[in-house]
């Protein structure tokens, strides 16, 4: 198993954040632009990992008011990342950084960790974008916490959610919602996307019609033959129609 960093592992749960965020530019990392406000949280810095250890990746640092968000993409110098959070690969790294959240107790980084339950989060479609875990956090001399740890995939990588917070009886669904504002940052709306009904198709024309376009019949009907009945014209769904 990979040992996390030690600049990883120092972020594993950030304290809450009590002081107002001061925002910077925004920043893309393999392609995807992070916003530099979502859902509350301002973008305060980024950090990037792959210089120092390829596969390591690129962290953002976010924070709003009483919240601390730390965004991990990476790939673990992995060749193929399947984009579906029950694939066993992405199960397998949410075990891993899962473990490395009770290792924060060993070293002292808090004084007891211990895990309330796992969850996962759909998207509108049903479909499982990340693998959850809510967290028990204390520290010696200072207030319990609330830790969150969310994992998915997307775009051959993985991408690592942690969320920090004063210990309450509603975090976990606040924090659900903020894990939720990241998933039309990834795959822009997560859900499906209705299928555009087709035009109609023009009436084929006959091919004598089409040899001599311009020709117009002069032949009248026999007069013993009744004309055709008209048929009720009915404009298709969603066109607008000029009646004449």
């Amino acid at each position: 198993m990979r040992s996390i960093p030690a600049a990883l592992f120092a972020l594993v749960f950030g304290a809450a954040a009590t002081v107002p965020a001061y925002g910077i530019a925004s920043v893309s990392v393999f392609g995807l632009k992070a916003p530099e406000e979502i859902e509350g949280f301002t973008l305060n810095d980024s950090t990037n990992f792959e210089k120092i250890k390829p596969g390591d990746g690129y962290g953002l640092d976010y924070s709003q008011s009483g919240w601390k968000l730390d965004v991990f993409i990476y790939d673990l110098k992995r060749a193929a990342i399947p984009d579906d959070a029950k694939s066993a690969i992405v199960r397998a790294e949410f075990e891993r950084a899962r473990t490395d959240a009770f290792l924060a107790q060993p070293r002292g980084i808090y004084a007891q960790v211990y895990l309330r339950r796992n969850f996962t989060i759909d998207d509108g479609a049903k479909r499982t974008r990340f693998q959850c875990a809510a967290f028990h956090l204390t520290r010696d001399g200072a207030k319990p916490q609330d830790g969150f740890l969310c994992v998915t995939a997307w775009n051959n990588k993985f991408v690592k959610l942690r969320l920090t917070t004063l210990a309450d009886n509603n975090t976990e669904a606040a924090a659900r919602k903020f894990v939720n504002a990241w998933i039309p940052v990834l795959w822009g709306g997560g859900s499906r996307v209705e299928q555009a009904k087709p035009e109609p198709k023009p009436r084929a024309q006959s091919s004598r019609a089409q040899a001599h376009p311009q020709a117009r019949p002069h032949r009248a009907a026999p007069a013993h033959r009744p004309a055709p009945p008209r048929r009720r014209f009915r404009c298709p769904e969603n066109y607008i129609c000029e009646t004449r």
